[in-house]
């Protein structure tokens, strides 16, 4: 029998991801200025914990870096930016254009655990990494066991 665990992956995988899912919706649905049929982008981002931080990785490809801003205001992590067409060449026709652009806002809540004044960001080669360190309180600590 597989412990309850492995179950719950491979049966529910959709439950894993349902917070990070309704973050985005709510996202969509509550962008400040948006128009009904105004087409919008959103970068790609995975998020990934280890003991000491939160780490937020973004995708932005032909995303100039001077066009990207992250800020943190009231446990909220914001990455926001713009993409840019550049002009068609001469002479050619645009058959399929599936790479969205313009402007973007990506929110995602932070832990409480997280400490929102020791976030940084470093950009390469179209992909934006954030380390948002984790509080001490927050961090895991080896207990040591007396011998009685």
């Amino acid at each position: 029998m597989f412990p309850k665990s492995v179950i719950r992956e491979r049966a529910f995988p959709q439950l894993l991801d349902l917070p990070w899912q309704l973050d985005r919706v709510l996202e969509n649905v509550f962008r400040q200025g948006a128009a009904i049929r105004e087409v919008r982008w959103s970068p790609a981002v995975d998020v990934r914990e280890t003991d000491e931080a939160l780490i937020i990785v973004a995708d932005l490809s032909g995303v100039m870096q001077e066009e990207v801003k992250v800020t943190v205001v009231d446990g909220v992590l914001t990455i926001e930016g713009e993409r840019k067409v550049g002009p068609d060449a001469e002479g050619q026709v645009v058959l399929r254009r599936e790479r969205m652009a313009g402007p973007f806002v990506r929110h995602i809540v932070l832990p409480a655990s997280v400490d929102g004044a020791g976030v940084t960001a470093t950009y390469r080669d179209g992909v934006l990494t954030i380390r948002a360190p984790k509080k001490e309180a927050a961090k895991p600590k080896r207990i040591a066991i007396e011998v009685n």
